[in-house]
């Protein structure tokens, strides 16, 4: 194995070490930057001070970086407040003691600052008043100008009312990040439950071609049982006379020839339903189509009490797989469609080929009459959609004397984008 040269993994951690230093500069900048600010008037102090009032400044600047760096420690504002206050009184101690009106002006506004970014706006509003008011009244104890007195009181006013605007532009970056997180986990939860909704949606779909199978299977069932019910019974009956015609023929040859054309037609009869039942059996290769149509009549059928019909005129080709899922989801809508909202007592569905095109049309007797022809409430768009997906067409009319028709056309070949927007 080839062993890789420190020299070439030092850079890693030193560009790591680089990057979160940059980080936590460019997080505490505010910070840094007032700080700096601080460190600037209490340097310009020690310079025109005396000892102990240098010392004595130089502790109070101190106890104000304190309170700016120390925001993970006072989170509640009542401690905020407490805080202030005390330092505030420090400050107006230290004022009065050593006449630094200059360093104190400085603190002060640093302190106003403070106030209006970090407490609550009504707290900031009184606590700010009264140390314009406190501190006038200092002025005044120092026989200030009265001029002066309002100038220093106008400053301050001024430095709270421009750290104002900051919060309120702090306030409104704050609240409008928050928005945009909120909009993200919004997004993010709509693209779960549209991801959710395709499945769902591939499930469904999935679900209904295994029900279009169990349909064909559940006709062929009953099919078979037709086949033993009539074609048996037939066979049955033509070999019981069968075995009797020789004896009929020795007793009565007329009752044997009558007997004889009566098994003529039997068996002619059970080979025109053997006919019958291959012919709807080998309608396409999948196995879908009409059988599936008739299926979903019959279950439909059970479940309501208004008639339903179905019909074939002439003969029909070999449909797709494609065209014998979408016709069979376009007449349960269209059956739904009739529940929910026709209420009538009988429906008429009658299926034809003609020139390539695949018609089917649902008549019901229901309620509708033509008046409104605001179609948004009876369930329709589904099948319109799956119409021209497929290149095909809807026409909705009104049936004589009232009631809903509708005609379904679509092509008895699907192209790959029809097939492909139908399966989406």
């Amino acid at each position: 194995m080839e062993k890789v040269s420190p020299m070439k993994m030092s850079p890693m951690p030193i560009q790591q070490k680089l990057a979160v230093l940059w980080q936590y500069i460019m997080a505490h900048s505010r910070n840094m930057i007032l700080s700096l600010i601080l460190l600037y008037a209490l340097a310009g102090m020690l310079n025109t001070s005396s000892l102990w009032s240098a010392m004595a400044g130089l502790l109070l600047g101190i106890v104000y970086l304190v309170l700016l760096w120390s925001a993970k420690w006072l989170l509640h504002s009542g401690k905020r407040t407490i805080a202030v206050i005390g330092i505030w009184m420090l400050t107006a101690f230290y004022w009065i003691a050593f006449d630094a009106g200059e360093l104190v002006f400085a603190l002060l506004c640093y302190l106003i600052a403070y106030i209006v970014l970090r407490l609550p706006i009504l707290v900031s509003v009184l606590l700010t008043l009264t140390i314009i008011t406190a501190d006038a009244a200092i002025l005044h104890m120092q026989h200030v100008y009265s001029s002066d007195i309002i100038a220093y009181s106008v400053m301050h006013a001024g430095i709270y009312i421009l750290f104002w605007g900051t919060r309120i532009k702090r306030e409104a970056a704050e609240t409008s990040k928050r928005h945009y997180e909120q909009l993200r986990e919004v997004h993010a939860e709509l693209e779960d439950a549209h991801l959710e909704l395709q499945e769902t949606h591939r499930e469904l779909e999935s679900a209904t071609n295994r029900l279009l199978h169990f349909a064909v299977l559940e006709e062929r069932s009953r099919i078979s049982h037709d086949l033993h019910d009539s074609i048996g019974h037939g066979l049955t009956s033509v070999i019981v006379q069968l075995q009797a015609l020789p004896y009929m023929m020795k007793m009565d040859a007329v009752e044997a020839e009558t007997a004889l054309r009566t098994v003529l037609e039997v068996a002619r009869g059970c080979l025109q339903e053997v006919r019958f039942v291959v012919h709807q059996m080998s309608i396409d290769k999948t196995g879908l189509g009409l059988i599936a149509l008739r299926s979903l009549v019959k279950q439909v059928q059970e479940q309501v009490e208004f008639h339903i019909s179905f019909s074939v005129n002439g003969r029909t080709g070999k449909w797709e797989s494609t065209i014998s899922e979408l016709l069979y989801r376009i007449l349960q809508e269209a059956l739904t469609n009739v529940i929910r909202h026709a209420q009538a007592s009988r429906v008429d569905i009658t299926v034809s080929d003609h020139t390539g095109k695949l018609t089917m049309i649902v008549t019901d007797n229901g309620g509708w009459t033509g008046a409104d022809q605001n179609y948004s409430g009876f369930g329709l768009s589904g099948i319109k959609a799956r119409c021209e997906r497929a290149g095909g067409s809807l026409k909705i009319l009104t049936a004589e004397p009232h009631g809903m028709k509708l005609v379904i056309q679509v092509p008895m070949a699907l192209g790959k984008t029809e097939m492909k927007g139908e399966e989406e």
